[in-house]
């Protein structure tokens, strides 16, 4: 068997692999504990966006794709592939005979009521597409259902101030659309992502429910008044447009969504406000929708158009499988990654599986307080290796990828040197018990935290390499190059379990004659 339990593997999410220096968080940042693993251990960079987690050719990686493929084995399709297959397609396979779009209209129409679309107004794919909302407009509106579409603003995956540009797209796009309104815009900060704080959460509640926020006749000018004092689109204050009133008994809602953590917030604030802190009534409904399943605990239950990403013999499953203890650690913030993607969508702990999630700090706090949960998971983490209880621990640090996410280089120069901190007391202890410690960014974020073409914040993930360093083990070189997909059976290899067939990476720790090139 190679190497050395326990196997501890550390996921650094946003570590992405860049010469430059300039707007590099990672090459920036005081790292002498990274430093010197990476300089006097076996290492190699992975392929961490496009086709080799599942996207198109060229396309950034990001946290849905990266966990998937680490959980997977290989690249994994994400829904967006097969929904935009299903939008493209004009005959009876297509959206518009989908059964569950019909049940909306025959519950909404004899009532009078109208079907509220809420969903990202973005390109990217990630969060959402604005094209589905404009299909689904478009859609509803032939049916001659009153459709009112609440536009939420990315920034994150996108342009921080970009967002101007894709609303006047989607307004040109269901210009022909009878009637089909834009009801409303605001920042996805406000109940759409995965934490949102819970006064931003009212406040829009107040806005959608009872129409208390000010009131826009030009939108775009709005979201351009907003950037002039400084907002970036994933912050932009609620504003209703036209003549928008309110959701009304009898309407429906229809989450426009692409991942299954995204919109908890605002769907439980809408049909349950009493959950959520707020004393007034839940009002009846015709009906709660989404685009994709979205995972419990959601608030509310919401039937979906699709299925979310799911898929079997994952690295958790097979581990379990050998009869082998496992524990991962993670913190609420990115607890989704964990339990919809890397573990494909499985609901309930495998034999022998274990996971700790330490609560994420206010994400509003993250540039004043880089490290985030990094102590307490930290803590966890050397607490499980005293046990010696565990074949391999998973620990998930998030800080680089959440705190870049805001743009803030300092910020994120400070997430990183925090990370650094705790590897050298995970290293520390690995290093007395004669373990295994494997660090793997997952997609590149923190090393471009600048737009090269603008020179000004970037908050978008990159389609950057990421690094695999290995302390212990095997102790043989690996290749220079690999992708997230051989990050399993590596695991497998070190633990002395044959991967299963579906998973199509190799073991870094082969033979090269055994590698095939993409």
């Amino acid at each position: 068997m190679n190497g050395v339990r326990p196997i501890v593997l550390a996921l650094l999410d946003g570590w992405g692999v860049r010469a430059e220096r300039e707007g590099n968080a990672v090459a920036l940042a005081r790292t002498p504990i990274y430093d010197r693993l990476a300089a006097t251990s076996p290492r190699a960079v992975l392929d961490a966006s496009g086709v080799a987690v599942g996207l198109a050719a060229g396309k950034p990686g990001h946290a849905q794709a990266a966990y998937a493929t680490l959980g997977a084995g290989r690249p994994v399709e994400p829904p967006l592939a097969h929904i935009n297959r299903i939008f493209a397609d004009h005959g009876p396979g297509g959206i518009a005979a989908h059964p569950v779009l019909k049940q909306i209209v025959s519950r909404v129409r004899p009532l009078g009521g109208a079907v509220h679309l809420i969903g990202a107004m973005t390109p990217s794919g990630i969060a959402g597409h604005q094209n589905h909302l404009a299909v689904l407009a478009a859609l509803l509106s032939h049916e001659g259902v009153k459709v009112w579409v609440h536009g939420v603003m990315d920034g994150i995956d996108t342009d921080p101030q970009g967002g101007i540009e894709h609303l006047r797209e989607f307004l040109d796009d269901i210009a022909g659309a009878e009637h089909a309104e834009l009801g409303s815009v605001f920042g996805r900060s406000y109940g759409f992502d995965e934490l949102s704080d819970p006064a931003a959460t009212a406040k829009l509640w107040r806005a959608l429910a009872e129409a208390e926020a000010p009131y826009t006749e030009y939108p775009t000018a709005y979201l351009d008044e907003c950037y002039r004092k400084g907002l970036n689109d994933d912050r932009i204050p609620p504003a209703l447009v036209s003549s928008f009133r309110g959701v009304r008994p009898d309407d429906a809602l229809l989450l426009v969504n692409l991942q299954p953590d995204h919109g908890h917030a605002l769907l439980g604030a809408l049909t349950d406000p009493v959950s959520t802190g707020l004393s007034q009534k839940a009002m009846p409904l015709s009906g709660v929708y989404s685009l994709v399943r979205l995972t419990p605990p959601a608030g509310v239950n919401a039937e979906p158009l699709f299925e979310a990403m799911s898929f079997g013999d994952s690295l958790a499953e097979t581990i379990s499988q050998a009869g082998l203890k496992q524990l991962t650690l993670t913190e609420s913030v990115a607890e989704a990654n964990l339990w919809n993607f890397a573990r494909g969508g499985a609901a309930k702990l495998f034999p022998g599986e274990n996971v700790l999630v330490t609560d994420t700090p206010p994400l509003a706090q993250a540039v004043k307080k880089p490290e985030l949960a990094a102590a307490a998971l930290t803590g966890e983490l050397l607490s499980a290796l005293k046990t010696r209880e565990h074949d391999i621990i998973t620990a998930n640090f998030c800080n680089a990828a959440i705190v870049g996410r805001t743009g803030n280089l300092r910020a994120t120069i400070g997430a990183v040197e925090a990370i650094d901190k705790y590897l050298g007391k995970i290293a520390a202890q690995i290093g007395k018990r004669g373990g295994t410690l494997i660090l793997c960014g997952t997609y590149g974020k923190a090393e471009q935290m600048t737009g090269p073409e603008t020179g000004g914040p970037c908050t978008q993930t990159t389609v950057a390499q990421v690094p695999f360093v290995m302390v212990g083990g095997s102790g043989g070189a690996l290749p220079s190059v690999g992708t997230l997909a051989d990050v399993a059976p590596t695991i497998l290899d070190l633990l002395g379990i044959d991967p299963p067939d579906t998973m199509s990476g190799f073991s870094l720790m082969a033979e090269r004659a055994d590698r095939v090139s993409a």
